[in-house]
């Protein structure tokens, strides 16, 4: 399959990501706040080679690309992510945040189509959150291919084979590769702005200059095409002109749909009465006005033989 492409060469960009949301994954969660760094690889090919960890916390390059928005989920955000992201969806809504549309999806094309191609989507944990969680905002608005020409790697894998080959000896089965817990075993100390998007990505940028070029031979070599990724959960648009006038429908969890309710049956459909077709049929209305006149004759008719066997004398 074309999807399962080798990558076309060396990755020119490196697109660092990070999603908060409204929730966790089995929650269908919709999108809060996205941030976007791109950086492109001679920024990272350039830095000097680091043996052991580092003095101190690296700055970011000087020449960065970067995209920070919130956005109005749509959604209640669940207790545990508001306490964490400092998002709510109320307050969204008060700023005035707008909905993932496909305003913003233009919007991420532009800011992507700027940097030099082939370029590839950088996320801790992406492979299971934020790649799928992006591409579910997408089928939902039925641009499920609009970012087929990137490439993605999870920079959690990334790290953790760096982390391993440059500390074999050291094999614990309970290691933490979150990102937190990466940041502060190289830097001594916890990253500072955690849980935002713009935070999460320059620490993201920071621990992966830690073994730039190393870094960089491995996102060469395990580059994943973009449109392999599969949404986080389903979502259908229906057909239409273009994808701002498409009516939009979310598939539901098994069990949730709006008419399961035991009490009304299951899987049944409500009764119709057959409506009769072709072009000899008349209406409705014009075979009642007969019946009716027909009924009025006959109750007339029995009434008068009636009044004639009470009166035989006439």
């Amino acid at each position: 399959m074309s999807s399962q492409a080798p990558p076309p060469g060396p990755m020119q960009a490196l697109i660092f990501l990070d999603l908060e949301a409204t929730g966790l994954p089995f929650s269908q969660p919709k999108i809060t706040e996205l941030c976007l760094l791109a950086v492109h690889r001679c920024a990272l090919e350039s830095a000097p080679p680091s043996e052991g960890p580092p003095a101190a916390v690296p700055q970011p390059p000087r020449v960065v690309d970067k995209l920070s928005l919130c956005v109005a989920p749509g959604k209640a955000c669940s207790p545990a992510a508001s306490k964490i992201t400092g998002l709510s969806t109320a307050a969204l809504a008060a700023h005035g945040r707008q909905r993932f549309d496909d305003n913003l999806v233009t919007l991420l094309l532009a800011f992507l189509q700027r940097q030099p191609v082939p370029w590839c989507l950088v996320a801790h944990n992406g492979d299971r959150y934020d790649f799928p969680l992006l591409q579910a905002e997408l089928a939902t608005l039925g641009l499920s291919n609009a970012l087929d020409s990137a490439f993605c790697v999870d920079s959690m894998a990334a790290l953790k084979a760096l982390e391993q080959s440059s500390s074999p000896s050291e094999h614990s089965p309970r290691k933490s590769y979150s990102l937190g817990s990466i940041y502060t075993r190289l830097y001594g100390q916890a990253p500072p702005e955690s849980h935002t998007a713009e935070g999460d990505v320059l620490a993201l940028l920071s621990v992966c200059q830690w073994r730039p070029q190393a870094l960089l031979r491995w996102v060469d070599a395990h580059a994943t095409p973009f449109s392999a990724i599969k949404p986080m959960y389903g979502a259908t648009a229906t057909t239409g002109t273009s994808p701002r006038s498409s009516a939009l429908v979310t598939t539901p969890p098994v069990g949730t749909a709006k008419n399961a309710s035991p009490s009304r049956g299951k899987g049944r459909r409500p009764k119709t009465l057959p409506t009769t077709k072709g072009p000899g049929a008349p209406p409705r209305g014009e075979l009642l006005a007969p019946l009716g006149l027909l009924a009025f004759l006959t109750l007339a008719v029995a009434t008068l033989y009636g009044l004639s066997l009470a009166t035989p004398g006439q």
